[in-house]
């Protein structure tokens, strides 16, 4: 019963932690929005969308904090609202991608979030699993942008980019769970 007691409050603790960063993270996004529309950079319709997909990570972001400021004794409750913010992270992510031309989106970066928050659950088949998902949600991302605009790119281009990705976003999870593995 210790153990569980201290899983959950590991859970609460790093649930709120996560929401905090989050919370960082949505800012920083703000804040490169609001200059990049001033710079006129984007459209005035890809700042429309980027603000609706940020309001809907901070929606995400809020709940989770709100549900991690109140104790309660459900580890499936924090575990739930860490796989809601890491599934918000994906389709924020993907969203970024493809509205960023694709494959040569430097936005590919902003999947390492969602396997980051991932290393919450201690668990290896989450950490994998996470970065599983974000391996298919940029795939996805990657060949629909190509097909949607295939003549800005080379279909071995648009391969190699998912393979280097892919084993990046595999290697990224292997290093968190050796560092997070050897902790516990």
């Amino acid at each position: 019963m210790k153990k569980l007691d201290q899983f959950t409050d590991h859970l609460r603790t790093n649930t709120l932690r996560v929401a905090r960063f989050h919370f960082v993270y949505v800012l920083i996004y703000v804040v490169q929005t609001i200059v990049y529309h001033a710079s006129k950079l984007i459209t005035p319709d890809v700042v429309l969308r980027r603000w609706v997909a940020v309001a809907s990570l901070l929606v995400v972001t809020t709940a989770v904090w709100f549900i991690s400021k109140h104790r309660t004794s459900s580890s499936r409750l924090y575990q739930l609202a860490i796989s809601a913010i890491i599934f918000a992270d994906l389709a924020f992510a993907a969203f970024n991608v493809y509205t960023q031309r694709g494959y040569a989106s430097k936005s590919v970066l902003l999947f390492i979030v969602p396997i980051v928050v991932a290393t919450v659950f201690i668990s290896r088949r989450a950490l994998f699993a996470t970065a599983m998902l974000a391996i298919a949600a940029y795939t996805t991302v990657a060949v629909k942008y190509f097909v949607d605009y295939f003549n800005e790119g080379y279909m071995v281009e648009l391969y190699g980019e998912i393979a280097f990705y892919s084993a990046i976003f595999l290697l990224v999870a292997a290093l968190l769970w050796s560092t997070i593995h050897k902790r516990t």
